[in-house]
C-alpha cells in the first residue's frame, strides 16, 4: 500500500513563495536599522545622503531622483552585492551589451 504525503509536497511551494517576501522584508529592516555610510572605500567616492524634503523638489522631479540615488547608495551590504556583480560572468556579459 502506498502512502501519499501531500502535506510535505504542498509545504515546499508555499515556502518558495514566502522566501522572497522574507528577503525583501529583511533588507527593509536592515536599511532602517543600519546607519548611513558617508564614504565608499571601494569606489573612492562619497555616498548619497537622505535628501531634505521640499514640496518644490517633488513638483520638479529632483526629489525622487535624489531618493533613488540615496537608496541605491545606502543599500544594506552594498559592497557585497557589487563584488558579486563584478565577479559573476553572467552579469558582466549583460553589462557589456
Amino acid at each position: 500500500m502506498r502512502i501519499i504525503r501531500k502535506t510535505t509536497s504542498a509545504t515546499l511551494p508555499n515556502l518558495m513563495r514566502i522566501i522572497p517576501f522574507i528577503f525583501i522584508l529583511a533588507m527593509l529592516m536592515l536599511h532602517l536599522i543600519l546607519p548611513d555610510k558617508t564614504f565608499s572605500k571601494d569606489e573612492m567616492r562619497y555616498l548619497a545622503q537622505c535628501p531634505a524634503f521640499h514640496f518644490e523638489r517633488i513638483l520638479d522631479g529632483s526629489y525622487t531622483t535624489k531618493v533613488e540615488t540615496y537608496f541605491s547608495d545606502q543599500f544594506p551590504f552594498r559592497n557585497f552585492w557589487v563584488h558579486i556583480q563584478k565577479k559573476s560572468p553572467i552579469f558582466t556579459t549583460l553589462l557589456v551589451y
